[in-house]
């Protein structure tokens, strides 16, 4: 009896010592997936600035050196060259800017998930945005507040490309009792024969476990009819 009792013991701890290797496999693939998404968006905010900004700047620079126009509608078209430039200019730091230190984020997880998605339409103007984001809310750390923006950013990029005429996007937030939850949900997908150009299957399964780790909290996608829900619980 005291052997069949050990036998059972053993087997059970070693298939704990299994599933515990097993997860913390799974869990440094997800975090390195992380790392390096974060790098490959890193690489891309470089690429722009050196291909817009900086020879924006370069081209006014320029144009400042030269001799000045020789008549009033020569001059009008260099100040009109100029506001165009220094436009572009403006909206290439202002994109850096959020990228590095999004806004409102030490003020409210609302207010900085709001302007991520007015950021959003502004750049699909065809995308349908509805959300419920309460006036008011708890206090939330920087650095979870910086991890769940990134995270509604990763799934914006891989969801907002399949875009199509009936696709919306829906976005609440809300406590549940003493969790916070974040739901997101993109409605008008052919769920059957989705996919993302910038996300497969294995790259959301490494999403959803590097937010378990980030926010110590729970992270759960769903299919329904057509719409993908995903939830964040922290």
């Amino acid at each position: 009896m005291s052997f069949i009792l050990i036998s059972i013991v053993g087997i059970t701890v070693i298939s704990i010592l299994l599933w515990l290797l097993a997860s913390n496999y799974t869990t440094q693939r997800a975090l390195r997936w992380w790392h390096s998404r974060q790098l490959a968006r890193m690489r891309q905010e470089g690429e722009a600035i050196r291909n817009g900004v900086l020879q924006n700047t370069f081209v006014m620079r320029r144009h400042l050196e030269s001799p000045l126009p020789s008549s009033p509608e020569s001059q009008q078209k260099l100040d009109t060259h100029y506001l165009e430039n220094i436009e572009k200019f403006h909206y290439s730091v202002r994109e850096l800017s959020d990228y590095l230190y999004p806004a409102y984020i030490d003020e409210s997880l609302p207010l900085a998930i709001r302007y991520m998605l007015d950021s959003w339409k502004n750049r699909f103007p065809n995308l349908n945005i509805e959300c419920e984001l309460p006036t008011e809310w708890r206090d939330e750390s920087g650095d979870r507040s910086q991890v769940i923006l990134m995270a509604l950013e990763e799934l914006l990029t891989c969801y907002v490309s399949n875009i199509s005429n009936d696709f919306s996007l829906f976005v609440s937030l809300t406590l549940q009792e003493n969790l916070s939850e974040l739901m997101i949900k993109f409605t008008g997908l052919d769920v059957s024969k989705f996919t993302s150009p910038t996300a497969s299957t294995d790259d959301l399964l490494h999403l959803c476990r590097a937010l378990k780790f980030w926010l110590s909290g729970k992270c759960s996608r769903y299919r329904q009819n057509q719409a993908e829900i995903w939830y964040l619980r922290w």
